[in-house]
């Protein structure tokens, strides 16, 4: 998939907005997770406050899943095929996704499937995982 200027300006914006988070959660950008023997690459996601040493060995594929995955939804994508990535992370214990809209300047927060919430102004709120965050920290 190429990465149009929209589409990364508003990954730099999001991943940016998350690192404020780093109290409560670790911030990943495109990890790789290894889901019913797939590899599946989210935007981004968060796990809860872990260490990362450098000095390890790294691991290339993640078997754990993230609390949070999030996708954007990119101008070669359909959002029925991000829904569907969704269902999985689902399916596979993550516990909250986000679907970024770039062109609607809006974030859907998905708790579930069949419960979903879409913010276009004020403050992106997951009550889920008790996260706030301005949406003109993604959309400014």
């Amino acid at each position: 998939m190429l990465s149009s200027y929209h589409y990364s300006y508003a990954k730099a914006k999001l991943i940016g907005a998350l690192l404020k988070l780093s109290d409560r959660f670790t911030v990943f950008a495109e990890l790789s997770l290894k889901i019913a023997e797939k590899d599946f690459q989210p935007d981004a996601c968060l796990y809860l406050k872990r260490e990362v040493d450098f000095s390890l060995p790294d691991v290339v594929i993640m078997t754990d899943m993230p609390v949070l995955a999030i996708e954007i939804l990119s101008q070669e994508q359909t959002t029925q095929e991000v829904l569907e990535r969704i269902a999985v992370y689902f399916n596979n214990q993550v516990k909250s996704c986000w679907l970024v809209i770039p062109m609607a300047k809006a974030v859907v927060v998905y708790a579930s499937l069949d419960n979903a919430q879409r913010f276009t102004s004020g403050e992106v709120v997951d009550k889920l995982l008790d996260i706030r965050l301005p949406l003109l920290d993604i959309f400014d």
